[in-house]
């Protein structure tokens, strides 16, 4: 067998740059931990699937998809990532008692935060994460100027 080598760019978004995108999926996963104790446990995780639709880095860049991970618990604890990601895509605050449904959000768009995280097994490869979630407007609920 013979191969060729190939001119391949490097595509990875950079490190809290900055992409509109639309949520595409949204699912439930379980997955396996360890306690200390090294009693076997489950744990379950939301994973949000975005679609880049705009950016600034070049058109190559459109159609990457990305996905971010939060805890599947809604509260109104001030670091809840479901809840405040809930609300940069609907541009509106969740009160406690709200219910939402994840088909809902699928299809809207909101400005993702891009994170690099090391691969475990190889230092020089990096993964893509969402790890934020902006309003699309950016100027935050109910319309108001953030100035």
């Amino acid at each position: 067998m013979q191969f060729v080598t190939e001119d391949e760019p490097d595509l990875t978004l950079p490190d809290e740059s900055i992409h509109r995108a639309r949520l595409e999926e949204i699912t439930l996963r379980e997955f396996p931990w360890t306690d200390r104790d090294g009693t076997a446990k489950t744990g379950t995780t939301l994973d949000w699937w975005w679609k880049v639709t705009q950016t600034r880095l070049g058109d190559e860049y459109v159609g990457r998809r990305v996905k971010g991970e939060c805890n599947p618990k809604l509260s109104n604890r001030g670091n809840n990532r479901f809840r405040m990601w809930a609300e940069a895509l609907l541009n509106r605050e969740i009160p406690v008692g709200m219910a939402i449904d994840t088909e809902d959000l699928l299809g809207l768009e909101a400005e993702i935060v891009i994170g690099l995280r090391d691969d475990k097994k190889d230092p020089l490869k990096k993964w893509e994460f969402v790890s934020d979630v902006i309003s699309v407007d950016g100027a935050g609920f109910g319309g108001e100027a953030p100035f």
